[in-house]
């Protein structure tokens, strides 16, 4: 009896086997997946920042260090697809600076219904999820759920299909080695198989945009005018202050475009940007901050400084007043050559132009234009005082 209970489950074990193969039995053991398709372009400091930094990180934490695929047959600079996967964590990297993979963007910005978009920014089935900030911030915990819930697909995006089709099999990739083994050419940290910004000459960065390229190259043209033409006139007695209400009002435009651009610039995400230009490409860059501190902030710390001081000026006399006027005179002064600087930036080295930056790049000129007369007459009374006293 024992001997015929024995052949029973022999053979109700062997129909197991037969009716659940082994490539079942794999799959039951990869587990689930989370799948999503992160957009980038390599010019861009905060798509950097995500692809080298943030990414490594979360790989490690969900499933380990991460192998790079792509088209290896295709020269590096028309190479639009990358994947990184490790068997928990797979996302699909689409280069938005190559042809295919810009119609792909554009296409896609268009199913989520995104007029004006932004990189980086990673889509995981219907949501999206834009910036250095949020990725990271958000993308963790999007995660932790979709692998709770038995994974997560690829999102909908157009073309995807065509896109994986592109990236060779998974057992033909090569694994990360350590760098001690001898001979080892293949990089400690597979995001370094990735692109980085190639060589471009500056015709090439002005014709990504002629339009909004050419009037930031107008607008510079204008500071550096004015740089040189309002000290002259203000030596010949030629330029004089305006009506006392301007220098407030284009203080205040100033401060809510250095504000605009703060929150933008310290949150991540996308700018609101006019018909010309791309703002979230410069607020993007590796010049959207200085030591760390967003433009935007500098530049509102500058225009609360001139509201400030404007308000002295009208309500104190005497020595006070004229050091008030001074200093209001000089930052704006300041902040036209630093404008100077930043609105160079744009179309000779970042390729892109941004309207908001143009705007304070205006108002702050205009500044110089109507402090510089009161600022050099302060300047004149006081060294006179000075004079005086001794």
């Amino acid at each position: 009896m024992k001997t015929r209970a024995t052949l029973l489950i022999l053979l109700v074990a062997t129909l197991v086997v037969v009716a659940f193969p082994a490539s079942a039995q794999t799959d039951a053991e990869e587990g689930p997946v989370v799948r999503a398709v992160l957009f980038f372009s390599p010019t861009c400091g905060h798509c950097e920042l995500v692809i080298r930094e943030h990414l490594p990180v979360i790989f490690e934490q969900y499933g380990g260090e991460p192998t790079v695929l792509f088209d290896d047959t295709v020269p590096p600079d028309e190479v639009a697809f990358y994947e990184m996967t490790n068997g928990t964590l797979d996302i699909l990297l689409v280069d938005a600076s190559v042809e295919i993979g810009a119609i792909m963007f554009g296409e896609d910005s268009e199913r989520l219904g995104i007029d004006r978009p932004g990189v980086p920014r990673l889509d995981i089935e219907d949501i999206y999820l834009i910036g250095s900030e949020q990725i990271p911030a958000e993308f963790p915990g999007i995660i932790e759920e979709g692998l709770a819930n038995g994974g997560i697909p690829w999102p909908e995006v157009p073309g995807i299909e065509d896109a994986l089709a592109t990236i060779p099999d998974h057992s033909e990739a090569t694994q990360p080695i350590d760098d001690d083994t001898p001979g080892d050419t293949t990089p400690a940290n597979p995001t370094e198989a990735l692109p980085v910004a190639a060589d471009e000459t500056v015709g090439d960065k002005i014709a990504r945009d002629p339009v909004g390229n050419g009037l930031a190259i107008l607008v510079l043209a204008a500071l550096l005018v004015s740089l040189v033409l309002v000290p002259v006139m203000v030596h010949r007695g030629s330029l004089h202050g305006g009506p006392p209400w301007v220098i407030p009002a284009l203080a205040v435009v100033g401060l809510g475009v250095s504000l605009y651009l703060a929150s933008v610039e310290t949150s991540g995400v996308e700018a609101v940007c006019g018909p010309v230009g791309d703002c979230n490409a410069v607020q993007q860059s590796e010049y959207a901050s200085i030591f760390g501190i967003p433009i935007g902030v500098l530049g509102a710390i500058a225009y609360i400084g001139l509201i400030i001081g404007w308000i002295v000026t009208r309500v104190s006399k005497g020595r006070t007043a004229d050091i008030a006027t001074l200093l209001v005179a000089v930052t704006a002064f300041g902040g036209t050559m630093f404008s100077i600087y930043l609105t160079f930036l744009e179309p000779f080295v970042i390729g892109a132009t941004c309207l908001w930056c143009l705007t304070s790049a205006l108002a702050i000129a205009g500044l110089l234009w109507f402090t510089a007369a009161p600022g050099w007459a302060a300047f004149e009374r006081l060294r006179g005082s000075e004079a005086t006293s001794e």
